[in-house]
């Protein structure tokens, strides 16, 4: 990168000088030519405002050197082309010119191996004389001037160059500098885990936010990472005690079975037991990945206090030992929701409020209604949460009751079934316990997603 940051800004700015230089130059040379015209010009005119206004015999040699500038040469001629006077102001020129007669005034330009002219020439037609008048004007001046500036701009161009380069290597380095001491640390986060963070400081906004970032998106695959592996041990030991179990009783069949019909019958109907709860296990942990609990059915308008009530007395019907206190909002509930999702989660938080209130055998069921949003909470009075314990408890695998915990039944996964499907009706969930006492959740969903 840092090489490449020097070419580049080395080209660029060699590129830049070039154009301006050049520009320069150009602009240089034609006011330098422009210049030159209007002194060849300016000498033809002077000239033949001599030989007009008096006659040659009378004309002061000195008259014609001050019309004249520096190296040019001025040449006399009849109206026929023949030569009769010449004169150069300073050094005398290496050119031959030849006679063109013009009509007017004429000014060309000419290049010869003694160098480069302009060549102006003009007709005089007066009382006093009938002829030509011509100057040849030498570019030499012009030439050495546009020779010198491109040798300046030449000089000036290497030096500028050289000192941006040098100036751009110093820049450069500055600026990998702490892009190199992050591609280290990265290499030594390769070599040693997860564990390890980037440790610098920059002091440059885009490094840091980057170096910022990354420890960011380190923690996540660091929580992902440890979920996943937590995730795929509770799994096996979930599968491994109803797969032992099968296993244990197949065998049993396999020895004692076939002349037992009292063991054959047991050990299928356990055998049985075992594969649906590692069947039920597979369908949850399946519907925990699916889409990321995302689906795709068409939702409808759900009466809240309707499906809360049927699920209730659903519950009574298949819990006749319990006791269920409804207490439901007055004014109408809707909400866009699929209904099997609505279901879904009622069954769950009150299979888990029955699971784990087995004393005093009593639960409330609540719905309310507010400004912006409508919640339903669930209360049993069973064994309760520690409070140590309670952010845990959406967690994949999680038990209260441990101990009870392949009496009560479940894998310890429809609370986090529950809690995706809330999140994908941009609800929110949470819980609120005391140990031995009670334990409410609250379920609660905006406003926006529902009618009234």
């Amino acid at each position: 990168m840092k090489y490449r940051w020097l070419r580049l800004s080395t080209l660029i700015i060699s590129i830049t000088y070039l154009m301006f230089s050049s520009l320069l130059i150009y602009l240089t040379s034609l006011y330098l030519e422009n210049q030159e015209y209007r002194s060849i010009d300016r000498s033809l005119e002077e000239l033949e405002s001599i030989y007009e206004g008096q006659p040659i015999n009378t004309i002061n040699e000195n008259e014609i050197y001050s019309s004249l500038y520096d190296g040019q040469k001025m040449i006399l001629y009849t109206q026929s082309g023949e030569e009769v006077f010449s004169a150069t102001a300073g050094i005398p020129l290496m050119y031959d010119n030849e006679f063109e007669p013009v009509l007017d005034k004429e000014i060309t330009s000419i290049s010869t191996e003694d160098g480069s002219f302009f060549k102006g020439s003009i007709r005089i037609d007066s009382v006093y004389w009938t002829g030509y008048v011509s100057v040849i004007h030498p570019l030499d001046y012009y030439h050495s001037v546009i020779r010198m500036m491109v040798f300046i701009a030449i000089i000036v161009g290497f030096i500028s160059i050289l000192f941006t380069s040098i100036i751009s290597y110093f820049f450069s380095t500055q600026m990998v500098k702490p892009i190199r001491n992050i591609a280290n640390q990265l290499r030594r986060i390769e070599d040693e885990g997860f564990s390890e963070r980037l440790q610098i400081q920059t002091n440059t906004e885009e490094t840091d936010y980057m170096v910022e970032s990354f420890n960011h998106m380190m923690d996540s695959l660091e929580r992902s990472y440890n979920q996943q592996k937590q995730f795929v041990e509770d799994a096996s030991h979930e599968l491994r005690t109803p797969l032992q179990i099968i296993q244990g009783h197949l065998k049993l069949i396999n020895r004692w079975g076939r002349h037992k019909p009292e063991v054959l019958d047991e050990s299928l109907n356990i055998s049985i037991e075992e594969l649906q709860r590692i069947n039920k296990l597979v369908e949850e942990l399946l519907l925990l990945t699916k889409n990321e609990g995302k689906t795709k059915e068409i939702m409808e308008e759900a009466d809240i206090n309707k499906e809360v009530k049927s699920r209730v007395d659903a519950f009574r019907q298949l819990h006749p030992e319990y006791t269920f206190n409804l207490d439901l909002d007055d004014r109408n509930i809707y909400f866009h929701i699929n209904p099997y999702h609505l279901e879904q989660m009622l069954v769950i938080f009150l299979d888990n409020a029955i699971k784990y209130d087995y004393e005093r055998k009593h639960i409330d069921v609540i719905t309310r209604r507010g400004n912006d949003h409508f919640d339903i909470s669930i209360v049993d009075h069973g064994i309760g949460i520690p409070e140590s314990e309670i952010e845990a408890i959406f967690d994949r695998f999680y038990r209260v009751d441990k101990s009870r915990s392949r009496e009560l039944g479940g894998n310890g996964l429809g609370l986090s079934i529950a809690q995706k499907l809330i999140d994908n009706y941009k609800g929110r969930v949470w819980i609120e316990s005391v140990e031995g006492a009670f334990t409410k959740v609250t379920i609660r969903f905006p406003q926006k997603n529902r009618q009234l």
